[in-house]
């Protein structure tokens, strides 16, 4: 107690002697120089006040003596540096003004670097001493070079790089310069090409670029092309192999085109030509895209990374989308044998590639059709040789959407039974080393789609055998992942287990009426419509819905509101689907969020209308108050990932294939019922009713498409995950 006492004694005295001389320092400068010192101390008190400060001292940190070690740097010895300036006889007028501004300069560096996290404010006494051995050299006019040698990046950034440097005059500064530039780039190396275009006169800009281009050959492609910038030339110049090769497909006409295969062409295995011969044919461009994937698959297995590779998968996804999986889908009508036309010429490893790159777009009947004809090109239908054969590439993918599409029975049997439990164990293994939650996410979301007992009991056994192993291993993240899998499976067959209190996340089968309403009592309702085609018959249809004299319509240039006139108040505002290619409709979006917050009306609910392209601009749109996001089209891992970053509690409904208004608008009519007369909504209810109303032929098919909230698995997996480890990022630790 007597040590506290007199630690806190002495700390007082040390922050009354700041403030003192703080105040009477001003009585001994020259009047022509007494704005630098204020400059100065108005720098100082920012730093007293910053972080919750009190003005005596720095709270930089939750160690008191960490803080009096800054305090004194950025306080007691600034303003002895100051006395020295001011009594260097040396020195005159405007050698006087140059130095204070430096201690200026310094301290913005400070203040400003502390609050961008770029500055270690621990480093406060280097700083200051790397400013007086620099300020010192510069008035003997000796050379700064080797100081800032010798210095740390960041503190030599501050005194030498700062935008009110007193160096500028010495003969050492630009090599000083030069100097921090190369330390930036040993700690910056992602950021080496976009500072070049400053530094392009470095005798080691060469080496530069051919570093970037082997670190991040991308970002050397995007610069490649733009040869008028130094950067540019400097690229253009340049001797090495890798470099040479980005820089000739980058200024190529179709570069996109042959830049997927960079690693095959700086290897030898392919030649531009031979690419380009097959570029003009959809079937030839897509074929050698899975040919080279599935050769990459089998080096990532061996750690051998190929060059762009995550290029060649964005390049092949494009493909398959929107050349193969579009047109089978824009057929749905039509009979099969027109419908899978332009799949016919594919091979099982073809087809395999259109499932687990397409699934965001692809309608169920899409998948069905496609599933059928990769299981019927096997020669002799076996799924192990299949995946074998595509080096088990995204095959926890398959196996999810499998499950989701009642297809994992089947495919399971054209194995052995030995390697069909191999498989499935393969499945549930290893999901805390991937960089993300998404093969996670795809374990839990296949769960809820299996029927098959043994299959279940499978995953039951390795589920329990993986969280023994993390609990042993005291592996804090996988223990997270395999406990959180085993409570949502246990729960989805035993109704009696409180998942929510198990996992800390709140009530999945409810969501309680007072939770949904804005400060006004008012239950607001957003509806993010798009100006395609699609986008405007789905808004006539959901208008449709408020034609009667419960709703109060009004419309407006951008957007329209519908108020209920009966029973409690609910809002609902949807922006008019306005010419999408002029940008019109997202304006439209623009202008009523905008509308919405000068309002005060919070949405408790978002609802997204229109094609699964539309999805990201929804959820990145999506008001934190939302308490119920209904997607109407894909929910896989990324869409839930980006619904929960911004509605951790949201009750998600999602569609395996695109949404349908035969589905969406008794869904939502179904939620404003109960909400007009102010209910909770009880989704095992609402699904009940809806499963009557949608119990045969096409229309069940498609409702049973739709997963309700509590039968998210996924979406639950990842809230109990954000409870329990703080947040999605820490996956990758």
């Amino acid at each position: 107690m007597y040590k506290t006492i007199t630690l806190l004694s002495l700390l007082l005295i040390f922050f009354q002697g700041v403030s003192a001389h703080i105040d009477t320092l001003k009585k001994k400068v020259d009047i022509a120089r007494i704005r630098y010192h204020e400059n100065i101390e108005k720098e100082q008190q920012v730093a007293l006040h910053y972080n919750g400060g009190n003005g005596q001292w720095i709270n930089a940190s939750a160690n008191m003596s960490i803080n009096s070690m800054i305090t004194g740097a950025i306080i007691k010895e600034i303003e002895a540096l100051k006395d020295s300036i001011e009594a260097d006889q040396r020195l005159d007028h405007r050698l006087k003004v140059k130095y204070l501004s430096g201690v200026e300069n310094l301290l913005h560096g400070f203040n400003a670097g502390w609050r961008n996290r770029a500055f270690n404010p621990v480093l406060a006494g280097e700083l200051i001493e790397n400013y007086k051995a620099l300020m010192y050299a510069d008035i003997k006019h000796q050379d700064i070079s080797s100081i800032v040698q010798s210095s740390s990046y960041e503190v030599g950034n501050i005194n030498i790089n700062g935008s009110g440097s007193a160096m500028y005059e010495n003969q050492g500064f630009e090599a000083s310069r030069i100097i921090l530039f190369r330390k930036f780039c040993a700690k910056f190396p992602e950021r080496i090409l976009p500072m070049l275009e400053q530094y392009y006169n470095v005798p080691f800009a060469d080496s530069l670029v051919k570093e970037a281009a082997h670190r991040n050959p991308n970002q050397l492609y995007d610069y490649a092309a733009a040869t008028r910038t130094q950067t540019g030339r400097l690229i253009s110049r340049n001797t090495d192999p890798l470099v040479k090769t980005i820089s000739a497909i980058a200024n190529s006409k179709s570069g996109q085109q042959y830049y997927p295969f960079l690693d095959e062409i700086v290897h030898g295995k392919l030649t531009m030509p031979e690419i380009f011969q097959s570029m003009n044919d959809n079937l030839l461009y897509y074929r050698l895209l899975v040919k080279t994937q599935i050769s990459y698959a089998e080096r990532l297995i061996k750690k051998d990374t190929p060059l762009a590779h995550d290029k060649l998968l964005v390049k092949l996804q494009d493909r398959a989308k929107n050349i193969f999986i579009e047109e089978v889908n824009a057929l749905h009508d039509s009979p099969d044998n027109i419908r899978f036309k332009i799949v016919e010429p594919l091979t099982p490893q073809e087809l395999y590639y259109l499932i687990v790159l397409g699934e965001d777009v692809m309608y169920t009947s899409s998948y069905k059709g496609i599933f059928n004809r990769m299981m019927q090109r096997m020669s002799v239908p076996s799924g192990d040789t299949l995946l074998m054969s595509v080096q088990f590439d995204r095959f926890k993918k398959f196996i999810r959407l499998a499950a989701g599409y009642n297809k994992l029975d089947e495919f399971l049997q054209t194995m052995p039974d030995s390697n069909s439990q191999r498989l499935m164990m393969a499945f549930v293994r290893g999901l805390e080393k991937s960089g993300t939650l998404e093969d996670a996410v795809d374990v839990a979301d296949s769960y809820g789609s299996i029927n098959n007992p043994s299959v279940k009991r499978l995953i039951d056994q390795e589920i329990e055998k993986n969280l023994t192993q993390a609990e042993k291993k005291h592996d804090k993240r996988a223990v997270a992942i395999y406990n959180i899998l085993q409570i949502i499976f246990q729960s989805s067959q035993d109704s009696s287990i409180d998942i929510s209190s198990k996992l800390n996340i709140p009530p999945i089968y409810r969501v309680n009426y007072k939770d949904l309403q804005d400060d006004s009592s008012r239950i607001v309702q957003q509806v993010f419509f798009y100006g395609d085609q699609d986008g405007k018959e789905s808004y006539a249809n959901f208008m449709s819905m408020f034609t009667g004299a419960e709703w109060n319509v009004k419309r407006k240039a951008e957007w329209v509101e519908i108020r209920s006139l009966k029973g409690r108040p609910v809002y609902i505002f949807a922006n008019l689907p306005l010419d999408y290619e002029k940008g019109l409709d997202s304006v439209a979006q623009l202008h009523l969020q905008q509308y919405l917050e000068k309002n005060k009306l919070e949405p408790g609910i978002t609802i997204h209308r229109g094609h699964s392209y539309w999805v990201g601009s929804t959820i990145r749109n999506l008001a934190p108050s939302s308490k119920i996001v209904i997607l109407g089209s894909c929910g896989g891992f990324h869409n839930l990932d980006d619904v929960l970053k911004t509605c951790p509690d949201a009750h998600i409904i999602s569609s395996k294939e695109v949404g349908t208004r035969i589905i969406n608008e008794p869904i939502l009519k179904a939620i404003n019922d109960d909400l007009k007369v102010g209910k909770d909504i009880e989704w095992l209810t609402i699904w009940r009713d809806l499963s009557q109303q949608f119990s045969s032929g096409d229309a069940k098919e498609r409702f049973d498409n739709y997963i309700p909230p509590y039968k998210n698995l996924g979406a639950l997996f990842i809230k109990a995950y954000l409870k329990q480890m703080g947040s999605i990022s820490e996956a990758a630790m």
